[in-house]
């Protein structure tokens, strides 16, 4: 084989062989350029550090930071020694400084801006060789202390200042006690993030308690913060306070990492309008805050969301200060704990395009609907009471598809909805619990024009003034999205980035989800690494996974970016990348905590030791037949390792094996792929995926995007079925349909014969229209029928052979001598062969 390694180095992996027609009319690949190229990929290779391909990242410590300050963290995990940049997602946090204290530990101070959002943000590391896990860090407006031990009790309690943020560990079986001063009439609010910072599975509870260790109020997860929770009261004297932390059931481990924010900081439960429209300044009222109601002004962004967070602003139990206004203050509050404060975790709006109303009690039964309103339009409401329900009247037309949702418990309210929808006569048409998790969610098409009316209640009768929802009527809009699968059941951040290695390719499936259209879908991401090279064809319309190949230039620089990687549908609409984490698995396939990353991470690392190329099918894989593909290796000297294959995609109609292996000291495998009868017939372009052990690590790239055309088998068989008794000889007929001519003979093999059964191979031609096979039983073959009977037919084209694979489902019959069976069996088969036996 000529060496090609080399050869794809200087041109992005788009391999000419040297000594090829195409090499040689350039005149450039001598022997002595490819010494000089070969001799730079090893000198590339020797000089990678010995270690594992991806940095593998653990924890961050402390688990977060006051914005405004500088704060020193370590990030922990293995294989971190070439470590080159924090991936921040999210804007607010720089990096000041980065030190690789060994393999295990990186240290970094980061800068978070006064500006800075509260709450979490996602970061990874990357280093010259791989891609680390997405991890998380929290953002607060208090100053944080770290939690010291011994604090297991009230008398050895730990003292902080009112208004800070404690960063600590539940290991095993061990309670912390804080004590804090406060004045009579203060409010005080104990708020925990534990589960919520993806570590570990801590189910936390915290308490509220006099100095003799009375409990004032205390409690676990909350609707709100689910799984975390908060306690608030208002201080019935002056003086000190202690608050308990510790796992629900005494439990504990080194990941059950929290940080305990305590604080005069409003707690509310909900808010109130549960949505608003885009772009509106809305008067909202924060409900169940110890202190009571309050409202505050809102700015709504302009573009739709699901979940919208605002902070409530107040000081200490007094009326709210109109200082700050939209999502979060965008201006930093009195450092050192002054009189405003900002709760430390949002409360949840949805965002809607489309206008609002409100409901007006009483509207409890069908009568009280209140006025119709014309579809689109988003109700808002509260089920204020147990048994409470809620009525409202919209105005639809005839054959208009409709989407009712309700937004409740997505905005953490404690709603468990039921929606019925009722036509113009008062009938009920449709009705739906939980089809959005806790969340009610149909969708209808009104057979005549009207006014209908929907109710809303909760399932188990409950209610109270925090009981707060969005009903959104709307017409069913298309949407698209866009992921990459999981790789193996359960996890959300193994190859959920693109590493590709210089003058080397790497690919990667995607998934696209299309909601009410369909259509074909192109991909595209503006600004790239320099040097790398995204290679699509558009996914067409009956597809939902789709392989992208992305090339790196020899030269392309070591990093890498975070980009939106947008989808376009043929009829306009867009779609963009997320990904799903999963932070903390339950039980049965459940997750306790998640997250959202929504860009795509592409970098560039250093060279890999092999590459990858798919030797481009010359012929087509036909209906019902099969291909061998041919994978070629490039490996750098000294590099033998396994070299794991698989293809990243099947075509529909297009089956494979899982994967498989290029041996040491081999350079090729063949790839078997089979086409189902009915696969589609059309050209499509594939790439294999390979990796291998690089140090300690597993090491991914791809071949380059291959043309694969399916088309029409040029024959296809049907087995007559036979019979025989052991120790004599019969003719199998196999009849022939010739669908597509061919020169020259093809040679068929008849295959699925029980063991002790033989039958010589033939030759066929495009005109002949059956086939006789001698077969022989040898006397010792027991009976028995034999139902997976067929012929493999290889057909000779340009040089190459096309397999199929026909007749599937022939039976032979192995039967005892001497019986009326073979007699008929015998005149069966005569009659067959038309006299030919």
């Amino acid at each position: 084989m000529t060496s090609e390694f080399p050869v794809a180095l200087a041109q992005r992996n788009r391999c000419v062989c040297a000594g090829s027609p195409a090499a040689n009319r350039r005149g450039f690949f001598t022997p002595w350029v490819l010494r000089v190229l070969w001799s730079l990929v090893i000198a590339q290779w020797a000089s990678l550090p010995a270690q594992a391909v991806a940095p593998r990242l653990t924890n961050i410590l402390p688990t977060g930071g006051q914005r405004g300050t500088e704060v020193q963290v370590r990030f922990m995990g293995q294989r971190l020694d070439d470590t080159q940049e924090i991936i921040l997602y999210g804007t607010g946090i720089s990096v000041v400084k980065l030190d690789v204290e060994k393999p295990s530990v990186v240290q970094a101070t980061l800068r978070l801006a006064p500006d800075c959002s509260v709450g979490e943000h996602l970061m990874r590391l990357r280093s010259a060789t791989g891609v680390s896990e997405i991890r998380t860090f929290w953002v607060d407006t208090l100053p944080n202390v770290a939690e010291v031990e011994p604090n297991n009790g009230s008398t050895n309690a730990q003292r902080i200042r009112l208004n800070s943020t404690v960063t600590g560990t539940i290991p095993g079986e061990d309670v912390d006690y804080f004590i804090v001063t406060a004045e009579k009439g203060q409010r005080l609010s104990a708020e925990i993030e534990a589960m919520r910072l993806g570590r570990g599975a801590l189910d936390p509870f915290i308490a509220i308690q006099d100095r003799e260790g009375k409990v004032l109020a205390g409690g676990a997860n909350s609707t709100l913060l689910f799984p975390d929770g908060f306690v608030s009261l208002i201080a019935p004297t002056s003086g000190d306070y202690l608050i308990q932390v510790r796992e629900t059931s005494f439990g504990g481990r080194e990941d059950y990492h929290y940080r305990l924010h305590v604080g005069t900081f409003p707690r509310p439960v909900v808010v109130y309008p549960a949505c608003g429209r885009t772009g509106e300044t809305v008067n909202v009222r924060f409900i169940g805050d110890v202190s009571g109601e309050f409202k505050q002004e809102i700015e709504l962004p302009s573009t739709p969301q699901e979940k919208f967070g605002v902070f409530a602003v107040g000081g200490s139990g007094d009326a709210v200060a109109n200082a700050y206004s939209g999502g979060q203050p965008s201006s930093p509050l009195p450092p050192g704990g002054g009189a405003i404060h900002l709760a430390p975790s949002p409360n949840w709006m949805r965002v809607t395009a489309y206008p609002t109303a409100f409901e007006a009690e009483p509207n409890d039964t069908l009568e009280q609907a209140g006025q119709a309103r014309d579809a689109p339009v988003a109700f808002n409401g509260i089920i204020g009471q147990p048994g409470d329900r809620d009525w409202f009247r919209f105005r639809a037309r005839k054959g208009q598809s409709l989407q009712v949702r309700v937004f409740a418990r997505r905005l953490r309210s404690p709603l468990d909805s039921v929606i019925q929808i009722v036509n113009p006569k008062g009938s009920p048409i449709a009705d739906n619990d939980d089809a959005a998790g806790p969340d009610s969610s149909l969708t209808f098409k009104p057979d005549q024009d009207g006014d209908y009316a929907v109710v809303v209640r909760d399932q188990l009768k409950s209610g109270g003034p925090d009981f707060v929802y969005c009903l959104e009527i709307a017409p069913i809009e298309p949407s698209l999205s866009v992921k990459i699968p999981e790789v193996a059941r359960n996890d959300t951040q193994s190859r959920q980035y693109v590493a590709v290695p210089r003058g080397n390719r790497c690919a990667t499936l995607v998934s696209a989800k299309r909601v009410n259209f369909s259509g074909d879908v192109t991909f595209r991401l503006e600004s790239l690494p320099a040097g790398v090279t995204l290679l699509a064809d558009p996914m067409p319309a009956n597809v939902d996974q789709f392989p992208l190949v992305f090339e790196a230039a020899p030269d392309a620089p070591v990093g890498g970016k975070l980009l939106d990687l947008v989808a376009a549908a043929t009829n306009g609409v867009t779609g963009r990348y997320h990904n799903d984490l999963e932070l903390v698995p339950g039980p049965n396939n459940t997750v306790f905590y998640g997250s959202r990353a929504d860009n795509l991470l592409v970098a560039v690392t250093e060279p890999a030791p092999f590459n990858l190329r798919l030797v481009p099918p010359k012929v087509p894989l036909v209906q019902g037949g099969s291909m061998n593909l041919q994978v070629l290796a490039e490996r750098a000297p000294g590099f033998d390792e396994p070299i794991n294959v698989k293809m990243l995609w099947n075509p529909p109609g297009v089956t494979s094996l899982p994967d498989m292996t290029i041996a040491r000291g081999s350079n090729s495998v063949s790839y078997v792929l089979n086409g189902k009868p009915d696969a589609e017939l059309r050209a499509w372009r594939i790439a294999i995926l390979g990796s291998a052990k690089v140090h300690d690590g597993d090491l991914y790239v791809s071949t380059q995007l291959a043309k694969l055309e399916l088309a029409e088998p040029f024959l296809t068989a049907k087995i007559a079925t036979c019979a025989c008794a052991p120790g004599q000889s019969t003719n199998v007929l196999v009849k022939l349909q010739q669908k597509v001519p061919f020169e020259g003979k093809a040679t068929i093999k008849l295959l699925g014969l029980p063991e002790k059964v033989i039958a010589p191979e033939m030759q066929i031609t495009g005109q002949d229209q059956e086939v006789v096979f001698p077969v022989k039983v040898d006397p010792s073959c027991p009976t028995g029928s034999h139902k997976n009977l067929f012929c493999v037919v290889a057909v000779h084209k340009d040089g190459e052979i096309i397999p199929h694979n026909v007749g599937q489902g022939g039976v032979l019959r192995i039967v005892p001598q001497k019986t009326p069976v073979v007699a008929r069996a015998e005149k069966i088969a005569a009659k067959n062969l038309g006299g030919n036996q």
